[in-house]
């Protein structure tokens, strides 16, 4: 009985009363395996997986392995990137373990979604959420996961009982506003932020996200008062400081936005955002500062590989200025729009860009192709893009 409730108290959120019952057990016997399996899966929590290690070995002494110490042991092994011996614990426990555990499925979920099969992590999230309805972090990721598949109508209902489980976590917040924001209602993501921002005053994920949705509905003011703070009160968080020079540079205020940049860069806190941000205002100011832009640009895309818009602009950039050798710009303009397209196989932004470059190097045949790939996958929202590619292809004809 005692081991069912601390795991009902840790599946209900209940960390504090959790750790307290199961201290309580160990302080009466040091060989409560239920409780060593309790304070070892509420170390995996805090990050302590040294302290997981002992204790799941203290469980388990005489050698005698079970679900619990399995799923303890799995989520060990997926924290030191062992993911094939993780999947095997969970997948294990998935066939073995009577009645089923959904804690298996949503490990296994978790690796899938690390591995971008979002296909299979949906199926995982969604069995854990059938065994466990109830469990406030099977409903968060299960629409993290939909989210990531589009189906952002689907993932509605799952973050709103998310919330109802436990309203005071965060994540669910800004990841509802944001699904809010894509569906066009910014009022109401602005109204569940600031009944967020009651449940957890001063929260600074709920506050940088209300600026973020303030500034979308044009309530500049109350935004910027917002970013402001939030970047006095953390000085070295480089996010929030790269939202307020955004701000800033949104605002016209390109000097500060440039100087916060630097003084960033000078404390080793630079970020793709910030050295992006910084390009920016190189390119926007009188006369432009090419050369600074073209670095800017080049240490975003290094602080970021993955970041295809750092590369796209870099390549943008590139065609567009005239100083230097022709060739050469033009070459490396290519390349750089070649590995945008390699971070972001499916934006069709440096597709386009790369179908203009290659036209400017005289190869029409192979800009046609690109340009014609770029209307097999931009959207029909996407007019202006397409009437590009059309026109592009028009004058190559």
């Amino acid at each position: 009985m005692t081991t069912q409730s601390m795991q009902a108290l840790l599946k209900a959120g209940e960390v504090d009363k959790a750790r307290a019952l199961a201290e309580s057990a160990l302080s009466k016997n040091k060989d409560d395996r239920g409780a060593l399996l309790t304070l070892a899966k509420l170390a995996s929590v805090d990050g302590d997986w040294n302290r997981v290690e002992e204790l799941v070995n203290r469980a388990t002494k005489g050698g005698v392995e079970d679900t619990d110490s399995r799923l303890v042991r799995a989520a060990l092994a997926s924290s030191r990137g062992d993911t094939n011996a993780a999947r095997a614990l969970y997948t294990q426990v998935i066939r073995e373990a009577k009645p089923p555990r959904a804690e298996a499925h949503f490990g296994l979920g978790y690796l899938l979604a690390a591995d971008e099969d979002f296909a299979g992590a949906r199926k995982a999230f969604e069995k854990a959420v059938e065994l466990e309805p109830d469990v406030a972090a099977y409903r968060f990721h299960l629409a993290r996961i939909l989210l990531a598949l589009e189906e952002l109508k689907l993932a509605l209902p799952h973050l709103e009982r998310a919330l109802e489980l436990n309203p005071a976590y965060p994540p669910t917040y800004v990841i509802w506003s944001v699904v809010l924001q894509q569906l066009g209602e910014m009022e109401t993501a602005e109204n569940l932020l600031r009944q967020g921002l009651k449940v957890l005053p001063d929260n600074p994920e709920l506050l940088n996200q209300l600026g973020a949705v303030l500034a979308a509905r044009g309530n500049v003011p109350e935004a910027l008062g917002i970013t402001k703070r939030l970047a006095v009160e953390y000085p070295d968080d480089a996010a929030l400081q790269g939202n307020l020079a955004r701000m800033m540079m949104a605002t016209g205020r390109r000097q500060d936005a440039l100087d916060v940049c630097r003084s960033l860069a000078a404390r080793g806190l630079s970020t793709a955002q910030t050295k992006s941000i910084e390009a920016m205002v190189l390119e926007s100011v009188e006369p432009p500062d090419i050369a600074g832009a073209i670095t800017a640009w080049r240490e975003a895309m290094d602080l970021d590989p993955e970041d295809w818009s750092s590369a796209n602009n870099l390549g943008n950039l590139l065609m567009r200025v005239e100083e230097g050798d022709a060739d050469e710009r033009l070459t490396a303009a290519a390349e750089i729009l070649e590995e945008a397209l390699r971070r972001a196989p499916s934006r069709v932004e440096p597709l386009l860009n790369l179908a203009v470059v290659t036209a400017r190097r005289g190869d029409k045949a192979k800009a046609q192709a690109l340009a014609r790939d770029v209307l097999k996958k931009a959207p029909a929202s996407e007019k202006d893009i397409r009437e590009q590619a059309e026109r592009l292809i028009q004058t190559l004809g």
